[in-house]
């Protein structure tokens, strides 16, 4: 198969190897973050109406809101039931520009560590690997995602991980959040193209491959939990 941007999505979900030793040879990791960008802005232009009504409901008894009068809130809560065609335009920016971003910035964090573990490679080949991975993650995660987010008009609860089999737990819940963050299937899956990724194009062992990738991202997922404990 060509190495054009069909071949490399097919071999993202059939051949990750064969697509890493791709990106280890020419990162091209621009189309992936556009790709990412594009997705992100487009389901955030549809959440946007769902996803913060609801964050001011989990939020309502927490610290921040409590300084808040009721008509205040109420005042709030109605605007963002109702957002005018500029704030969703703007969300929408605002959630691809950070999608790529995010994605941009992991793949140089990640290609530090990986150079720490002792892999040959550069910051563009990590910034790819990184790119391709996360189309899984956020690219096919938001497109399976938003449609239950639009049925159930709920962001919290449209999961696809072990969360998803308890549905009788709060969305604020420690172990709610515990297993929506840490079982997430589209982000494990990211995770097992990412570690190829550095075990082809860094060449490292698996065990060091894996400990690169793993070790950043569970920080940075039981940050996530914490935040959200203290926000709700």
């Amino acid at each position: 198969m060509e190495d054009t941007l069909t071949g490399r999505l097919t071999d993202l979900i059939t051949k990750p190897s064969r697509l890493m030793d791709r990106v280890g040879e020419a990162p091209r990791w621009i189309p992936a973050i556009l790709l990412i960008m594009v997705i992100m802005a487009a389901a955030t232009w549809f959440i946007t109406p769902i996803s913060e009504p609801e964050s001011l409901e989990l939020m309502r008894d927490s610290p921040i809101m409590r300084m808040m009068t009721e008509e205040q809130w109420q005042a709030q809560y109605e605007k963002a039931l109702n957002p005018s065609t500029t704030k969703l335009l703007f969300s929408s920016l605002r959630g691809g520009f950070l999608a790529g971003v995010v994605a941009l910035m992991g793949g140089v964090i990640l290609g530090f560590f990986a150079r720490l573990s002792g892999g040959q490679g550069t910051t563009r080949q990590a910034i790819g690997i990184m790119a391709w991975s996360s189309v899984i993650s956020v690219g096919l995660g938001t497109l399976a995602k938003l449609p239950l987010m639009l049925i159930t008009e709920s962001t919290f609860q449209s999961t696809i991980s072990l969360a998803a089999l308890l549905p009788e737990l709060a969305p604020s819940s420690t172990l709610y959040l515990v297993l929506a963050y840490f079982t997430d299937f589209f982000t494990w899956w990211s995770l097992v193209v990412l570690i190829i990724g550095f075990e082809r194009v860094f060449q490292l062992n698996r065990v060091p491959a894996a400990l690169t990738v793993l070790l950043p991202w569970a920080l940075v997922m039981a940050a996530a939990v914490g935040l959200n404990m203290l926000l709700m």
